[in-house]
């Protein structure tokens, strides 16, 4: 302690530098830091969703969950898993050791699966889910209508092909997406009278939807040294070529007669059926959730995004967005309570020293290393990758109240030393 105070009494130009250098890098290191509500966390698990129409939980455990389970539990790195069959859906999960490269266990996971693919039912096809803190929306935005209309159809027409691409093309922004509007479906509702009239059943005009309609790969040719490529079939694009689908015969029908999925069901799109309903002041809305990419700052993204909102909605014909989540307020307020800590602890630690100490140069002295002390930190977050969030800015308000009461113990240690003929011996000497 001697020493220190010693040393930087003889090098004060030294010292002035050194702090000059660590104001300007501090004050590059804290403007540069990204905000962020919470860290973002990625948990060192996966999941492989499978989705098996028809299926009761028994035929889902035995023909789904247990060939994959048994193929990840030989993953290296997999802690352990948990497999739960239900109704239609298989859902795996996978537990790695914590510091493991989800990116590289996915291309395994992926890898282990496509070697039992010719063991899982016809059709079925695993995905492998992953996820953080940091795939959560931002912001989250309502947009209602100019009328009370309970069909958002024409409101979410205009989203998609306005508002989104738009979202999409500010700086940092991943992806927007749109929530709660309803999606459409083909139905086809059979006519039991005429089925069994052409001796048919359900199950003719399922295999005519799922043999048709596909792109099947037909080999190659070679033409004027080109090598093009063949397919065969096409896809079923409308109302209409569903209903020509030609339904197998039944066995000992007339023959030359054909009866297609039309002549015996009503096929038509429909909506979809209504899981949730949204509204905003009353009337029916939907939801724009924006998610930023992981480089992003999320105060800048969100600012940008409520900068273009009055831009986006005159666009539209009478609709207004109302911001119902956004996460750079609280990011906000954090870092002002931050602020306001810091400089009421600086405050009270200055004034302390100068009416305990009668002492200008130690309360200069103090005023200086405080924030000096709180910008090294930010150099070093900065050097290891933190980021502003309020768990590094808790963190920061509680280093800085010890701060504070250690720069008034250790000015006034200082200051007794000096003050002893020993310490002035010292000095001199």
């Amino acid at each position: 302690m001697h020493f220190l105070a010693v040393l930087s009494m003889r090098n004060r130009a030294l010292i002035a530098l050194v702090t000059v250098v660590i104001a300007i890098f501090g004050g590059l290191a804290l403007t540069s830091l990204k905000q962020e509500l919470i860290p973002s966390i990625e948990f060192p698990q996966l999941a492989v969703l499978t989705n098996y129409p028809g299926a009761t939980p028994e035929v889902v455990a035995n023909d789904v969950s247990t060939p994959i389970e048994k193929a990840i539990q030989g993953i290296p790195g997999v802690s352990t898993t948990t497999a739960t069959s239900s109704t239609n859906l298989s859902i795996i999960s996978a537990t790695f050791a914590y510091g493991t490269n989800l990116l590289t266990s996915e291309q395994k996971i992926n890898q282990a699966i496509n070697r039992i693919s010719s063991q899982l039912p016809s059709g079925v096809t695993p995905q492998v889910l992953t996820g953080s803190i940091g795939d959560l929306p931002i912001i989250q935005i309502a947009a209602t209508g100019a009328t009370d209309n309970a069909d958002t159809s024409a409101l979410a027409a205009e989203l998609r092909a306005q508002t989104l691409p738009a979202i999409n093309k500010i700086a940092g922004v991943r992806s927007a997406q749109l929530l709660g509007d309803l999606g459409q479906r083909v139905s086809i509702t059979p006519d039991p009278a005429k089925l069994a009239a052409a001796g048919l059943t359900n199950a003719a005009i399922k295999d005519a939807v799922t043999q048709n309609g596909l792109l099947i790969p037909a080999g190659s040719l070679t033409e004027n040294g080109q090598s093009l490529t063949v397919q065969a079939g096409s896809k079923l694009t409308s109302v209409a070529e569903i209903q020509e689908l030609p339904l197998a015969p039944a066995a000992g029908s007339a023959a030359g007669r054909v009866t297609t999925i039309g002549s015996v069901a009503t096929v038509a799109i429909t909506k979809d059926p209504v899981a949730s309903i949204s509204r905003v002041d009353g009337k029916p809305a939907l939801t724009i959730a924006v998610t930023k990419l992981p480089s992003a700052n999320t105060v800048d993204v969100s600012n940008a995004v409520r900068a273009d909102l009055a831009t986006l909605a005159a666009g539209l014909n009478g609709a207004t967005f109302t911001v119902v989540f956004d996460q750079a307020p609280y990011i906000q307020q954090s870092i002002e309570s931050l602020a306001t800590e810091g400089m009421l602890g600086l405050f009270f630690a200055v004034i302390v020293i100068l009416v305990f100490l009668l002492s200008v140069r130690s309360t200069l002295v103090t005023a200086i290393s405080i924030p000096t002390s709180v910008l090294i930190t930010f150099i070093a977050m900065q050097g290891a990758g933190y980021t502003l969030n309020i768990i590094t800015l808790g963190a920061l308000t509680i280093a800085i109240g010890r701060v504070v009461d250690d720069s008034i113990v250790v000015i006034e240690n200082i200051k007794r030393h000096l003050a002893s003929p020993d310490g002035q011996a010292r000095i001199h000497g």
